[in-house]
């Protein structure tokens, strides 16, 4: 038999480097594009918060939620900012800042700061707690008891305080 003439013929393809060239150039494309527009509607004087992949985006900042369920602010330039116990108060702070709010920005620092520490404090004496008592060393045991109870009053304290400031921020739909 014949060769049939109307047999579709096979597509030459492209090599395989020139059409990664093509998406790579292609995605860079979108990617920049998606920046530009972004960075367009977060210069507003409202911020817009957008869910990333591992994350928000509020404003011109990143929040970058870990896997404990702390939060990591990144700036502009994807430096670190400060690590946030839970994402409101991350979110907070960047829609604060951005609407120039410092002094409430400042306050939400200060108080997870805070958190932070006291919550490392007490970490740090129920270890200290339970090696003293292998150790049968009960008058350790009673000050680093104390100073436990100290540090949860405390940790409480600025629970409390973050909450009051979360609370307020929703009242008066900060993010509006």
């Amino acid at each position: 038999m014949g060769k049939s003439r109307t047999r579709k013929k096979s597509k030459k393809s492209l090599p395989l480097a020139v059409s990664k060239q093509f998406t790579n150039i292609a995605t860079d494309y979108i990617r920049q594009w998606t920046q530009r527009e972004l960075s367009k509607i977060q210069t507003q004087a409202s911020p817009v918060c957008v869910p990333y992949k591992n994350g928000y985006m509020v404003g011109l900042y990143r929040v970058v939620v870990n896997p404990n369920k702390t939060c990591d602010l990144l700036d502009h330039n994807r430096e670190f900012v400060h690590r946030f116990e839970n994402k409101v108060s991350a979110i907070l702070y960047a829609i604060y800042y951005t609407k120039k709010q410092y002094y409430r920005a400042d306050q939400i620092v200060y108080w997870n700061s805070e958190i932070n520490k006291n919550y490392t404090d007490s970490l740090f004496l129920r270890r200290g707690i339970e090696k003293a008592r292998k150790n049968r060393d009960y008058d350790a045991v009673d000050i680093r008891q104390s100073r436990l109870e100290i540090a949860e009053n405390k940790l409480n304290l600025a629970r409390e305080h973050i909450s009051k400031i979360h609370k307020t921020a929703k009242y008066y739909k900060v993010w509006e």
